[in-house]
This record gives C-alpha cells, structure tokens and sequence, in this order.
C-alpha cells in the first residue's frame, strides 16, 4: 500500500528517484539528450545509458556510483548527477568521478591517449561559485590568454536551489530549464511554457500520476525520508540554536558574577554593587 502522503501535481526532481525517472530512462531519453545538448552546445547523433557503477582499484576502494551516465560513440562520455545536499569537497569528487569513463576508454598494451571527452553536469541545490550568475562552465585553459589547453573534461555546475529568476526574466535555455527543475513542486497545475516542445514533454514526464505504482512507492519512500531527514535537521538546528543562547547567557552570568566579587573585595557595598551588576542582594552574598 502507498503512503498516504499529500502530492502535487509533479514531481519534485531533486529527489533521486524523480530525477532517474525524468532523465535516466529510455522512454525520456530525448529529454536528457535535448538537455546535454544546449548545455555543451552539442549535436548529438545517438545516445545510450551505461551502468552507473564503476568498482575501485582494490576492495578498499569506495564504488564510484554515478546518477546518470551517458555515451555518445561519436562525441564522448556523460555524467548527470543531481547532489541536493552541500559537500566540502564536491567539485574533486566531480574531478574524481569523471577519470572512470577516461581509464575506461584505455586498451590494453600500446596507447597513444587519443580518448573521447567527458563532459559532466551537476545540478546541485547549493552554490559552488561566489557569483549572482546559477551557471558555472569550467574546463582546462591557460590562465591569462584562456586558451583551451584541451577538450578532454568538461563541467557544467547549474545552481537549482539558489536559481530564483521568474519565467518570464529567463532568457537561456539553461535558465528556463532551472526554472522548471526548482518549481515543479510548486505548480498546482500546468504552467504556461510558450509552446515549447522541450518544456512541454518534461511537464508530461514529470506528472505524479503518470508514474506507474511501483515508481510512486519508490518516490513516495524517498519523499518521505527527505521530509524525516528535514524535520530531524530542523530540530538539531533549532536544539543547536537554544544550546548557543543558553551558553551565551551562562557566560555573560559568569562575568557578572567576577566583576561583582571584584568590586566586593574594593570594599564597595552590596548596594552599590546590585545597581551596577543587576545581581540580588542574595546573588552577591553569595560570592562571600
């Protein structure tokens, strides 16, 4: 039985499973190859999916698992991953991911390093760069002329969270495309998307109700574990919060309490020492 739990009309895509269902399925690849398309200004003739897991050197290494990667025979390697909540080191375990699909491509024997690129995009929920702008493209480049040193990696970073541009101040695709991803959730009923086709199709996958009932157990599970992890956050924060003040007021407490044995063993009367302190003639006997 599915949990009884209140939904919108869509999908939130910031939970893994939605995410999968909108752009790591064969039925919906067109949306994920429109997609990679407009982000690394690509023609992409084909695309496929590839496993998503890729074992260490040895037994103690951990698996690298992607999100969503993809293959283009003609043009390289992809990797989709949505990170919803923020890591230290985040953009080396970017780095990190895409030597998989590089030492892949290597032969056995003789190799002249000729291998396809890989490009990655990351839709986070948080901010990697200091910067209004929630598009961030890297690659390898000289530092002072910005000569492309080589196409062999790519990153495209699309801040979901922080993107906050009403739809009609969107102008890019990229922009468009964020806008939908953050305020699917939102959307009581369908938006107006100008006739985009590209929109248009995402809105029909991403509906709740065109999940089949094992997808929304699945994304029921998760929705219902986000809301637990959020409620649980909430608390510490809050727990963390009261702890701080309670310690803040212990501290300013103590320091009364020395300035006022400090003024005590002046000789300064109780009297006086209450009206500058604010401590009870109780407070203060007791600091004899």
């Amino acid at each position: 039985m599915e949990p009884l739990i209140k939904h919108t009309k869509y999908v939130d895509p910031m939970i893994d499973v939605a995410f999968k269902q909108l752009l790591g399925q064969e039925k919906n690849k067109h949306l994920t190859k429109g997609l990679l398309e407009h982000v690394f200004n690509l023609d992409i003739e084909e695309l496929s999916f590839v496993n998503v897991e890729h074992p260490g050197d040895t037994l103690e290494d951990r698996n690298a698992v992607f999100d969503i990667q993809c293959r283009s025979k003609q043009i390289g390697e992809f990797i989709v991953e949505m990170q919803v909540r923020e890591q230290r080191h985040f953009s080396k375990r970017a780095l990190y991911y895409s030597t998989f699909p590089i030492t892949a491509q290597a032969p056995k024997g003789d190799w002249n390093y000729d291998f396809k690129p890989v490009f990655f995009l990351g839709m986070l929920n948080f901010k990697i760069a200091n910067t209004e702008d929630c598009i961030h493209r890297y690659s390898i480049r000289e530092e002072s002329t910005g000569h492309q040193l080589t196409d062999a990696l790519q990153f495209v970073f699309m801040e979901v969270g922080p993107f906050n541009k009403a739809w009609e101040d969107c102008k890019s695709f990229e922009e468009k495309f964020l806008y939908y991803f953050k305020n699917l959730p939102t959307f009581a009923s369908k938006p107006d998307t100008q006739q985009d086709s590209y929109f248009e199709e995402l809105l029909a996958a991403a509906e709740y109700s065109n999940m089949t009932k094992a997808e929304r157990e699945a994304y029921n599970r998760r929705l219902k574990i986000r809301r637990d992890n959020y409620a649980a956050d909430e608390f510490a924060r809050e727990k963390a919060a009261m702890e701080r003040e309670t310690a803040v007021a212990g501290a300013k407490e103590e320091a009364l309490r020395e300035v006022a044995a400090k003024m005590l063993a002046m000789g300064l009367s109780p009297e006086q020492i209450s009206q500058a302190t604010g401590l009870t003639d109780e407070e203060i006997k007791g600091l004899n």
